[in-house]
């Protein structure tokens, strides 16, 4: 009887325990990952103590309710297809979680055969790439330290990857930023980055992109499917959340360095039409005394939305991004206190980025789909500087006026043949506008002009690609992308190969390659020269920059959180644009406004190296991460001479650790997070320069003969995230503090002339990153 009754109260502890417990919902819709088509009477468990699951209706949506906080993996089944695991979700009380779960229908079913679910939380999105290519999760971007909300520092810390402090600019493999593809909702658009171009073609200071309103995104290194064009390095395939619409959920944030503001919900309850948007708005004045001192004046500002509306056979959608930045310093009109050569020039640089765009996606039938995009992106930019003589006269130093939008229509087909066979084919027209006014005052005489020109110019994309699933163990995937340039008639065709071979035992061997393409910045075909009193424009004709990829794969999962991953990869590049009898190529272009040479697609140039991975993805409350990747990255400019590039950096090693404590307090579940990330890298190369030629001229002068033989010294930053979640009846809230750049370390951008002492300098700056915020969640 006595153990009966202890029996019973331990019943009863438990279930009211569980009456106590905060819960909330999990809901979504399964799918099939390459037609899209919904999977009615898919079934979906979540590991729990607790019967929780579900079946998917006719519309392939399924509800689970009264889920516990917490982390819980998930499996998904359905028949004919291989089943699934989404491992670690997390679940709070301020939001819903609202899952879409693609589902890879089987080549071949064994009957009698079980087949265990698998996570494969790594692998892209995108059913067509399977070489160089990852899943950026929402959930990492938040979670990893030195990400700052910005997808592209999270990037990152993936092998092959190395970025800076001061810039989000990202180096992959050896190439320079700028051969990196952005697109946002399948359209290309410009960097979406505050300040881009400004510290770095294609990079800028942080992301225009809130993690509120980003949904699992995809980031290629190397021979990217055939769908992408006009790029040389990789991708950047950013997704956008659709808005929950059946419940309206806000979250805002408030800290040191700026406010947030996010939203989303049904239009009209119980219809299906949703909405989400995000504004931010940022100031470095707080944070100023740990900044150099251009930063402290910096502000920013940014939007974006996705409107969603389903309909019968469609789905329609609107998204949009603004971005708009505002940096500058005034001289010191005091010429005792000028030391540098900066103090004496005033700066000003008012500019933005934006892009909105309509989609609209046709179920044709069970095997197609059909998505047509009209769209428009661009950027633009107004910088004025002016300065100080030595006489105090106050005169311009260069003005940069780039304007550049982009209109694009695309159409694109998706169809499944089979479960062996899918094609995907699909053309892109983009009409190029352009306002661009370079001048610079190289001798004090008065502005010189570099390039002054407005227009439009029209660049066309078209593609096919198919993938073959040979059998569950063998996938091969077939393309060709082709471009047009209206500008100089010039066009590519680009074959594209890759292979994946599962070889059991949970290792997998893929094999990729790719030929690659690429257009400069329009300012370049627009460069001036004066021949015989004519203005000429000998950059005009210049062909597309080209890569070949070729790359090999090791995949080995060691256990089912456990993966090591190895890619050694080779990359030729040809047609770059160089300087008859020169050492400049465009393959180091960094942040170079004034270029005044002819130049020819004489250049090359090679990228050699390992990429390495070690990972455990986050269980039990913790995750890790080793990456590493030995490289040697060389060119060839208009002299013929073979030397290193400026991003010949030789070694990235990133180490990252994360972990998770859970405990229950006063009917509350609360986490505490604290992760950490230290990285490896050698400096930047970088060019000598004459000593005695820049003491006379008092600035700086390069000795281009020995370009990038230096190399800056190498570095090891820290970056450090502490959060405290607290989850309460209908909302959440999460303090966190963040830290990039913890020991404090100067990155070195070259040199520079110190008036005082008369006297060349190593030019290095301390960026400390601090930020302390509060978030709710509601």
């Amino acid at each position: 009887m006595k153990k009966v009754l202890v029996l019973m109260m331990v019943l009863s502890i438990n279930v009211a325990f569980t009456q106590n417990q905060l819960k909330q919902t999990i809901r979504g819709v399964v799918m099939d990952n390459e037609t899209q088509v919904t999977l009615p009477g898919a079934v979906v468990i979540v590991n729990s103590s607790l019967p929780l699951n579900a079946v998917t209706d006719i519309d392939g949506k399924f509800k689970i309710t009264g889920v516990p906080i917490g982390r819980y993996d998930i499996r998904i089944s359905f028949l004919g297809y291989e089943p699934f695991m989404m491992k670690e979700i997390m679940v709070g009380s301020g939001k819903e979680v609202v899952l879409n779960i693609g589902m890879k229908e089987s080549v071949s079913m064994l009957k009698g055969v079980e087949i265990k679910a698998t996570s494969n939380k790594e692998e892209a999105l995108n059913p067509m790439a399977f070489i160089s290519a990852r899943q950026l999760s929402v959930e990492e971007a938040k979670r990893y330290a030195g990400g700052f909300d910005d997808p592209a520092r999270l990037a990152a810390s993936f092998a092959g990857v190395a970025s800076s402090v001061g810039s989000n600019a990202i180096v992959i493999r050896g190439n320079a930023p700028k051969g990196l593809l952005w697109t946002i909702e399948g359209v290309e658009v410009s960097t979406p980055s505050h300040f881009a171009n400004v510290t770095s073609f294609g990079g800028g200071g942080i992301s225009a992109l809130s993690s509120n309103l980003l949904s699992n995104s995809d980031f290629y290194t190397s021979a990217f499917p055939a769908e992408y064009g006009n790029a040389t390095s990789g991708v950047f395939d950013i997704k956008m959340k659709v808005g929950n619409n059946e419940k309206r959920e806000h979250t805002f944030q408030a800290g040191v360095i700026g406010i947030d503001f996010a939203s989303e919900g049904p239009f009209v309850k119980g219809k299906k039409a949703s909405y989400i948007f995000n504004y931010r708005y940022s100031t470095f004045a707080l944070i100023a005394p740990v900044l150099p001192e251009f930063a402290g004046a910096i502000k920013y500002q940014d939007l974006s939305f996705k409107l969603n509306f389903p309909l019968k056979n469609n789905v329609f959608s609107i998204w949009g991004i603004a971005a708009s930045d505002y940096s500058g310093g005034d001289a010191k009109k005091d010429s005792t206190e000028w030391i540098h050569t900066w103090d004496n020039v005033s700066t000003s640089c008012v500019q933005g980025m934006g892009g909105t765009g309509i989609n609209l996606k046709s179920n044709l039938s069970k095997k197609a789909f059909l998505v047509t995009s009209l769209s428009t992106s661009g950027t633009w930019l107004d910088s004025r500087d002016k300065k100080y003589d030595a006489s105090l006269n106050f005169h311009d130093k260069d003005k940069i006026i780039y304007n550049s939008w982009r209109y694009a229509l695309s159409s694109i087909m998706n169809y499944k043949f089979s479960a062996k066979h899918t094609n995907k084919s699909g053309m892109n027209i983009q009409n190029l506008n352009y306002n661009i006014k370079i001048q610079n005052n190289i001798d004090g005489s008065g502005l010189h002009t570099f390039a002054n020109e407005q227009g439009t110019s029209y660049l066309i994309h078209g593609f096919s690609q198919s993938k073959y699933n040979l059998s569950n163990n063998l996938t091969a995937n077939l393309g060709v992308h082709t471009q047009y340039f209206t500008l100089n008639n010039n066009y590519s065709i680009e074959p594209r190969a890759g292979l994946s071979m599962n070889i059991g035992g949970g290792n997998m061997l893929t094999a990729g390659y790719g030929l690659h393409s690429q257009i400069e910045m329009l300012l370049i075909y627009f460069t001036e020269q004066i021949v015989n009193g004519n203005k000429t424009y000998p950059n005009k004709d210049l062909d597309f920059s080209k890569s070949h990829h070729f790359v090999l794969g090791y995949n080995k999962r060691l256990s089912e959180n456990l993966r090591v991953k190895i890619e050694p990869y080779y990359q030729a590049l040809f047609n770059i644009p160089t300087a008859k009898n020169s050492s400049f190529s465009l393959i180091n272009l960094d942040e170079e406004w004034f270029i005044s040479d002819k130049l020819t697609n004489s250049g090359t140039g090679r990228n050699i190296g390992v990429d390495f991975t070690f990972e455990r993805f986050l269980k039990d409350g913790y995750y890790y991460l080793f990456t590493a990747s030995i490289f040697d990255s060389k060119y060839k400019g208009g002299d013929g001479i073979t030397r290193n590039t400026r991003y010949n950096k030789n070694y990235v090693v990133n180490i990252l650790y994360g972990k998770e404590w859970a405990f229950s307090r006063r009917n509350r579940e609360d986490v505490i997070s604290m992760n950490g990330k230290v990285c490896f890298m050698g400096g930047d190369m970088m060019t000598p320069y004459d000593k005695q030629a820049s003491l006379d001229a008092m600035t700086v002068i390069y000795d281009d003969t020995k370009a990038f033989t230096e190399q800056k010294p190498a570095v090891c930053n820290i970056d450090f995230s502490l959060s405290y979640r607290r989850n309460k009846e209908k909302h959440s809230s999460v303090w966190s503090f963040q830290i990039m750049n913890l020991l404090g370390n100067k990155e070195v951008y070259g040199y520079c002339y110190n008036m005082k002492e008369n006297k060349i300098e190593v030019d290095k700056d301390r960026i400390i990153v601090p930020n302390l915020s509060y978030r709710i969640e509601f």
